[in-house]
């Protein structure tokens, strides 16, 4: 029997393997400095004085174009890919360490714990996006702590407040495997808690971690393209007056997204697709990974054997 092949999982690891590699040499490879602007200039084109103003259309100088003010586009994607790609990873990472603590906690737990139940019966109707915009609101624009401050508590903030959800699929995976035979058998000869999760719980929980840990990723990448349509970005919002304007201190790319969300209908297109185009790619690469990954294990745990 041809085995077949597992193509949401090759693309998938392909484009999240690019995206990680943009993230690395991004700010390196710019093909301008970050706070370089196109000015307002006289250019003579077929004998006539032609006025070049931004935003600039995609040419060969600009392969993604400029937008109002002059900066190119592609410039601040490599610039922002560092914070969208390894912020969303190092929150992934807290909340499964701390979701994964917490449900192999109660988990193991001879005793249904009914505290805990009611947390994650109240939790699972809360949408994360209400208390992580409240809490981050009032330090954000034009915030006075540096970039690094308030990038470490956005980090902090939608981990802990993500974690329950993590911590609630550990849980319940964790007393399905309590009750199998050979964890019973552990059990009557003596087995300690912490023996019974690091020698025959977390083995059979690691393919599960793999694919929570890029679900979140997912998840959290939703949720900084929400607070971006609120102008809420990570690492500070810019607010300037007369007009209003939000802009994203770290050009992250939903921050681009919410920055540029209103050249939508625009003749000027390209400024708002340009970042949409990124975070559509960065969403999509880790969503075919996590399809890739629950398809492999499901095929490695439901193999059919030849009689």
């Amino acid at each position: 029997m041809r085995k077949r092949m597992n193509w949401s999982l090759w693309i998938g690891a392909v484009l999240v393997l690019i995206l990680v590699i943009v993230g690395v040499i991004g700010p390196y490879v710019a093909p301008y400095e970050l706070d370089f602007q196109e000015k307002l200039r006289n250019e003579v084109v077929n004998g006539k004085t032609v006025i070049i103003s931004p935003p600039l259309p995609p040419s060969n100088e600009h392969v993604f174009g400029t937008d109002k003010w002059g900066y190119d586009m592609l410039t601040l994607l490599l610039h922002g890919a560092p914070y969208t790609v390894f912020v969303t990873l190092a929150v992934a990472l807290i909340r499964l360490v701390i979701g994964t603590g917490i449900g192999l906690y109660i988990g193991v737990q001879d005793k249904p714990q009914r505290w805990w139940m009611a947390i994650e019966n109240a939790w699972s109707y809360m949408p994360i996006f209400i208390p992580v915009y409240f809490l981050i609101k009032g330090v954000s624009i034009n915030p006075l702590m540096p970039t690094s401050t308030l990038v470490a508590l956005f980090i902090g903030v939608v981990a802990v407040l993500g974690a329950p959800s993590v911590a609630s699929s550990i849980r319940q995976k964790t007393e399905q495997i309590k009750e199998t035979q050979y964890v019973l058998a552990a059990t009557s000869l003596g087995a300690g808690r912490e023996q019974i999760i690091f020698r025959h719980i977390l083995p059979h929980l690691k393919e599960q971690l793999i694919i929570i840990l890029v679900t979140e990723m997912v998840a959290i990448m939703t949720l900084m393209g929400l607070l971006g349509m609120f102008d809420l970005f990570v690492g500070g919002t810019k607010m300037t007056t007369d007009p209003v304007l939000y802009h994203s201190i770290t050009h992250e790319w939903a921050g681009l997204l919410g920055s540029y969300r209103g050249f939508v209908y625009s003749n000027y297109t390209w400024i708002f697709l340009t970042p949409l185009m990124a975070f559509v790619w960065a969403i999509g690469s880790f969503t075919l990974l996590a399809k890739g990954l629950r398809e492999k294990f499901e095929q490695t745990y439901h193999r059919t054997p030849f009689i």
